[in-house]
């Protein structure tokens, strides 16, 4: 009788991974007016609306890593409302597991985990300020 062998999810963590990471999975930066911005993304690069596309987020189709911008001045999210630095997003398996453990360890949660149409995100930042977001795709692809 053959043995039924469970699989673990790719991963580009080692083993020892507190957090395993399964890709990156977007780059954002930070645009206090995103529809001047993203017409310059569109025009220039001819770079394709993606999964989300509001006055403050937006998603372009650039596999197999996905570039967004996000609005710094709007009234819906005054938490995300950050200017300068990009932003890297990590690939988790689950976003709010993965907040449990940054906190035992005690990495500054910068903010909590938030559900989106398409995912699941929170942020933190590295002991340098440099913010990192944990996201869980819904469709459960990384990358």
């Amino acid at each position: 009788m053959k043995r039924k062998t469970t699989r673990q999810p790719p991963t580009i963590s080692s083993r020892r991974a507190l957090i395993p990471v399964r890709a990156l999975d977007f780059v954002m930066y930070n645009t206090p007016d995103i529809r001047t911005t993203r017409t310059f993304y569109q025009q220039l690069f001819g770079f394709k609306p993606g999964e989300e596309w509001n006055d403050w987020w937006s998603e372009f189709h650039t596999e197999p890593l996905t570039f967004c911008l996000n609005g710094t001045k709007h009234e819906r999210r005054p938490e995300w409302d950050w200017s300068g630095a990009a932003c890297l997003a990590l690939a988790v398996d689950d976003v709010p597991a993965a907040i449990a453990k940054c906190r035992k360890r005690g990495v500054k949660i910068l903010i909590e985990p938030v559900e989106t149409n398409v995912c699941w995100m929170a942020w933190i930042a590295d002991p340098a300020g440099n913010r990192i977001c944990l996201h869980s795709r819904k469709d459960g692809t990384a990358g």
